[in-house]
C-alpha cells in the first residue's frame, strides 16, 4: 500500500515526524506493507514543495537545516498558498501542523475543512480546530466518509483519545481534571527551587519549549485550549476556549511558593471540566495541592490527566520529560491507525 502525504506546516514537529518517517521506513514496509511518500509541504516562511511523486524527504531536512528554507529545492517550489496546494495535491492525507491560534483556531480549520472536502484523511497535532470546531469538523469527516484523528492535540504522544476510545468502551466521562502546560508547571518547579518567575521563563525559552512571547502558557491560554479540545471530544461540550474560566501563574510570587511548601504543599496550574447545569464548565486555575494529591510529585515539564468514568472511577495518565519526538510520534500513531482504518473498510 502506498500512503501519500501533504504536510501543511513544517516546524520542529513536522521536521521530526519526517525524520520519524525516514527511520521506520524499511519497518514499516517489512510490519504493514506500507510505504509513505510525501508529495507537498506547505509553509508560511520557508516555502513550499508541490510535486506529483514523491519529494526527497532527506534533501529536504538538510535545506531546512542548512538554509532555513525550502525554495532551492527545485522545480517543485512554490508559492501557492495552502489552501490551494491542498485542493491541488494528489495527497491521500494531510497533515496539519501549523501554530496555534488561540483566537479563532484559524487558518487550520480551514485547511482541515479543505482536505476532508476534497476526501483526504486528515491527521493534526493543532489543537486550536479541535478547541473551537470540533463538532463542525467531525460532522464534516462523516459525512465524506474519510478519517480525522488529532492524538497529538494534547499530552503529546500520551494516549488520551485513543485511550478512551479504544479501552473504555461504555464508560461515561464525568470529568476531568489535569496539569496540561509544561512550561507552566516547569516555571513553578523552578521557583519552588529557589528561582524568580522571570528568570525561570527565560530558561524555558533557552531550552526551546516555550514561545519568545510566553503568554500563552503563563496566562493558561493554552491550557485552556488543551481541556476545551478534551471536552469537546470526550464530554460533548461544544464549546471553545473563550468560555474557558481562567487565571495563569503570572501572579504567583516565589513568596506564595515559599508560603505553601511550608505547608507541605505545591502550586499547580490544573484545567478541569466537569458537568454542571449548563453543560461543561470548563476552569484553568492554580490550585495548592498536597502529598495526597495524584499532580504532587508532578514536577518539571511533566503533565497529567485523570479521566473521571461512571464505571471505571478515576484514571490518571502520567507523561513524564516530553519531547518533540512524543508529538511526532502522535502523528505517526494515528497515520498507523487511520491505515488500519482503510483496510478493514471502518470508518
Amino acid at each position: 500500500m502506498i500512503l501519500r502525504l501533504a504536510l501543511v506546516g513544517f516546524g520542529n514537529v513536522g521536521q521530526e515526524f519526517v525524520r520519524l518517517l525516514l527511520a521506520k521506513r524499511e519497518w514499516l514496509l517489512r510490519k504493514k506493507g506500507l510505504d509513505i511518500e510525501v508529495l507537498a509541504i506547505a509553509t508560511k516562511s520557508k516555502g513550499s514543495l508541490a510535486s506529483r511523486s514523491a519529494l526527497d524527504l532527506d534533501k529536504v531536512l538538510d535545506l531546512v537545516k542548512r538554509e532555513g528554507s525550502l525554495r532551492a529545492y527545485g522545480p517543485e517550489s512554490t508559492n501557492v498558498a495552502p489552501l490551494k496546494l491542498i485542493e491541488g495535491s494528489d495527497a491521500d492525507l494531510m497533515v496539519e501542523l501549523t501554530p496555534l491560534n488561540i483566537d479563532t483556531g484559524q487558518p487550520a480549520i480551514d485547511h482541515i475543512k479543505a482536505a476532508l472536502s476534497s476526501g483526504m484523511d486528515v491527521i493534526t497535532a493543532n489543537k486550536g480546530p479541535i478547541a473551537f470546531a470540533y463538532d463542525e469538523l467531525r460532522d464534516l469527516t462523516r459525512a465524506r466518509g474519510v478519517h480525522f484523528r488529532f492524538e497529538g492535540t494534547v499530552m503529546d504522544g500520551t494516549p488520551i483519545f485513543n485511550l478512551v476510545e479504544r479501552t473504555l468502551p461504555g464508560c461515561e466521562i464525568m470529568g476531568l481534571e489535569g496539569v496540561l502546560n509544561s512550561t507552566s508547571n516547569f516555571v513553578l518547579t523552578e521557583v519552588a527551587m529557589g528561582k524568580d518567575m522571570m528568570e525561570a521563563i527565560r530558561e524555558t525559552q533557552a531550552k526551546g519549549f516555550a514561545e519568545a512571547d510566553p503568554s500563552l502558557d503563563i496566562d493558561g491560554w493554552d491550557a485552556a485550549a488543551k481541556i476545551t479540545a478534551l471536552a469537546n471530544v470526550l464530554m460533548d461540550a461544544r464549546t471553545t476556549p473563550k468560555a474557558v474560566d481562567r487565571k495563569g501563574i503570572r501572579g504567583i510570587t516565589r513568596e506564595d511558593v515559599t508560603r505553601a511548601a511550608s505547608q507541605g504543599k505545591k502550586y499547580r496550574l490544573i484545567a478541569s471540566a466537569s458537568p454542571d447545569s449548563n453543560g461543561v464548565r470548563l476552569q484553568v486555575q492554580p490550585r495548592l495541592v498536597g502529598p495526597d494529591h495524584p499532580f504532587f510529585c508532578l514536577d518539571g515539564t511533566s503533565s497529567a490527566l485523570t479521566i473521571r468514568t461512571d464505571l471505571m472511577g478515576d484514571i490518571t495518565v502520567v507523561e513524564t520529560g516530553p519531547a518533540v519526538t512524543q508529538t511526532a510520534y502522535a502523528v505517526f500513531s494515528d497515520l498507523l491507525l487511520i491505515v488500519e482504518a482503510i483496510r478493514s473498510g471502518s470508518i
